[in-house]
């Protein structure tokens, strides 16, 4: 998931190359090392911009300084229009923050969060609106030019330097406000994990925050330029920016890793389908009629199923259907998942066959359903794939816990969740039973009886 525009990294990748900027930043520019040594601050404060900051070097070369500038302008323009739709986008965002429930904590918290916001979108509006660039490639009037970069560089409560801090500090919860929790944090704990609008709401508050902040330190430096400042302090607001957005990004990474592109599915847990990362997970439910005469289906103690089990068994599925949706592939590994269409890179196909009760058989399934058979017997197919170490991590979700199935050498391992192996015996037909295993399945070592082996993370 990436948040910040390109646009704001452009802001940050010229603004400190100006015919606005001091005169040591003048002389850099024909100085080999300094260059090298600027580019390498700029290219690290986000990797995803490299090509684009390049091509505002290139571009420096070769235009003319006021040209510039009103490229920079014109760049701040844009991301502050874009913030104004945000903005108004979030408007329900703002009010629902203001309606949770958190205590006298909280409420601070938010009051300064928004107070905060609200600091950074005048410095942008009164940008956008009051100055532009003279014919000199310096902003125009001066006076009001000054007087905005001096109210930008203020070292009180009101400054950009302050604000920034705050807003950085709420978002990874290390300010003492909110309970020294996350204002994001709590914020996500109020969604809908399984409801199809969590993830757009995800995307809107941290589109929002992110851009935000990369416009407020692009207006820092804007506003060092216009001072005169040394290209020394240009760099450490460029370098500040840079560790900032880096811990946030870390911070974050549990609530903003999406699940893999695809369709496929997962069993379900007695907590629902899991998190929505940008994922829609629809559910359906296979019925099992199994054995009935003395009926000896089994489970571990424990079990996270979402219930339906005893002399017969529901099998309860979340279904991706939407393969478009998510990011990047599944992690090589040693797991199992429910096919639903091809097989996502990576993965094998297998299919188990149940032999569910012959005699007054009341087999059904509803809903979103595994690719397979769901007749008086059962056939479900699977994607599993040993490319990697069980005992490797991977990088999943882990908002909500979800299951995998065992493929060979045990329980995959997922960062950051714990994980336990549980196991589900179905007493399948005993007349003339026709059980079948085919190609790559989950483990299953119950005979003529079927008996897969789970992994449950939480």
């Amino acid at each position: 998931m990436k948040f910040a525009p390109l646009v704001g990294l452009f802001i940050l990748s010229i603004v400190c190359q100006t015919q606005s900027a001091p005169a040591e930043l003048k002389a850099a520019e024909v100085d080999q090392e300094q260059t090298r040594r600027r580019r390498s601050i700029l290219a690290a404060v986000i990797p995803a911009a490299i090509d684009l900051l390049q091509q505002g070097i290139e571009e420096y070369g070769r235009r003319k300084a006021q040209e510039l500038e009103e490229a920079q302008l014109e760049a701040l323009r844009d991301i502050q229009r874009k913030l104004g739709v945000l903005d108004r986008k979030v408007d329900a965002l703002q009010r629902t923050i203001g309606r949770l429930q958190f205590g006298q904590q909280w409420l601070e918290g938010a009051v300064l969060y928004g107070n905060d916001i609200q600091r950074l979108e005048y410095f942008l509006d009164f940008l956008e609106r009051r100055l532009s660039p003279g014919n000199s490639g310096q902003l125009v009037p001066t006076n009001l030019a000054e007087e905005w970069a001096d109210a930008v560089l203020s070292l009180d409560d009101d400054g950009a330097g302050q604000v920034l801090h705050n807003i950085h500090e709420m978002i990874i919860g290390s300010s003492g406000l909110f309970g020294r929790n996350s204002l994001f944090v709590l914020y996500e704990s109020t969604l809908d994990g399984q409801s199809d609008q969590y993830w757009p709401k995800v995307r809107q508050f941290l589109d929002f925050t992110f851009s935000i902040q990369i416009a407020g330190y692009a207006a820092w430096v804007t506003s060092l330029n216009i001072k005169n400042r040394t290209l020394q302090e240009v760099s450490d607001v460029i370098d500040t920016a840079n560790t900032r957005i880096e811990q946030q990004r870390v911070f974050l990474l549990p609530y903003t890793k999406e699940w893999p592109k695809g369709s496929y599915g997962l069993p379900r847990t007695n907590t629902g389908c899991p998190v929505a990362a940008n994922a829609r997970w629809r559910g359906g439910v296979r019925h099992h009629d199994t054995e009935d005469d003395d009926n000896s289906n089994a489970w571990i103690g424990g079990i996270h199923f979402d219930g339906g089990y005893g002399r017969n068994m529901d099998q309860k599925f979340c279904m991706k259907t939407d393969a478009d949706m998510g990011e990047g592939n599944w992690p090589a590994g040693n797991y199992c998942i429910f096919k639903k269409g091809n097989c996502p890179t990576g993965f094998q196909w297998g299919k188990l066959k149940w032999d569910d009760e012959d005699d007054d058989n009341q087999n059904r399934a509803s809903g979103a359903l595994p690719d397979g058979s769901y007749g008086r017997n059962t056939e479900i197919q699977y994607c599993c794939r040993g490319d990697g170490s069980a005992t490797t991590p991977i990088v999943l979700p882990s908002r909500r816990p979800f299951y995998l199935f065992r493929f060979r050498a045990g329980c995959q391992r997922v960062a950051d969740m714990s994980v336990r192996e549980e196991w589900f015996r179905w007493d399948d037909e005993d007349d003339d039973n026709q059980n079948g295993y085919y190609g790559a399945h989950p483990f299953d070592h119950g005979g003529r009886n079927h008996q897969i082996h789970y992994c449950y993370y939480s």
